[in-house]
């Protein structure tokens, strides 16, 4: 059972089964954004360390300081493993991108299936 834990213009952040779930609602991910919503999902997680699904099928793009703030410690702060939810080829380049360049500092993968992201990041729970 889904629990919605916050949501405002830019972020819904939800908790399901032990998987915190975070679904973008913008285009455009700049660091003040990263950063608002690093700021947010720690709030809302009561300082426990959860799996992330992170459903970022709406961004177009973002920028180099965002993606280098979210594969930080900081940015990775309460999260045990990154599920990355896409739906496009913009989608597959951004966190291809993500995951070669910036090198997350917990396991991350991209999926196009919502149940087999939540399946995977089980495993981390």
């Amino acid at each position: 059972m889904k629990k919605l834990l916050f949501e405002n213009n830019d972020v819904k952040i939800e908790l399901e089964n032990g998987i915190i779930m975070t679904t973008w609602k913008i285009s455009f991910a700049d660091l003040e954004m990263a950063h608002k919503a690093v700021a947010l999902r720690l709030k809302y997680c009561n300082s426990i360390s959860y799996p992330l699904l992170s459903d970022i099928k709406l961004i177009k793009s973002s920028t180099k300081t965002a993606r280098d703030f979210l594969a930080s410690k900081k940015g990775a702060e309460g999260v045990t493993a990154a599920a990355i939810l896409i739906d496009s080829v913009i989608g597959s380049m951004m966190g291809n991108f993500f995951i070669r360049i910036n090198k997350p500092i917990v396991p991350t993968k991209l999926f196009t299936d919502e149940k087999k992201a939540k399946m995977w990041l089980a495993n981390y729970v």
